[in-house]
């Protein structure tokens, strides 16, 4: 009869080969959040004068997890916010701009597309 002189050895193959095997099944965190559905906002703001002012802004809404990207205009006193609704929300993106000096007037929204991608 033959002795197993480690048998936890055999065990802990067992348990690593259930989670090279099953472990993750293809979930890709990243590919998760490009498929939520993505918005476009149009946010009116007062106060902004200048190219300084829209970076300000701009690094404000930046900041939050969610945004896709942010384009702000002195010129049309609005910023263009696309977003994952599912990540952020309009709540935090008006605190966000109020934080950085600047009041919001309104939002409007743009369009809500399909996914991220």
């Amino acid at each position: 009869m033959c002795k197993q002189k480690h048998p936890h050895l055999a065990a802990l193959f067992i348990v690593a080969l259930f989670f090279v095997s099953c472990g993750n099944r293809g979930n890709n965190p990243e590919k998760t959040v490009l498929e939520l559905k993505l918005s476009l906002i149009e946010v009116s703001i007062g106060g902004m004068t200048c190219t300084g002012c829209e970076q300000t802004i701009q690094a404000g809404i930046t900041k939050l997890d969610g945004i896709k990207s942010v384009k702000a205009s002195h010129v049309t006193g609005n910023a263009m916010v696309e977003f994952f609704p599912g990540i952020t929300d309009t709540v935090k993106i008006k605190e966000a701009i109020t934080g950085t000096g600047y009041t919001v007037k309104k939002f409007k929204e743009v369009q809500a597309s399909g996914s991220g991608e």
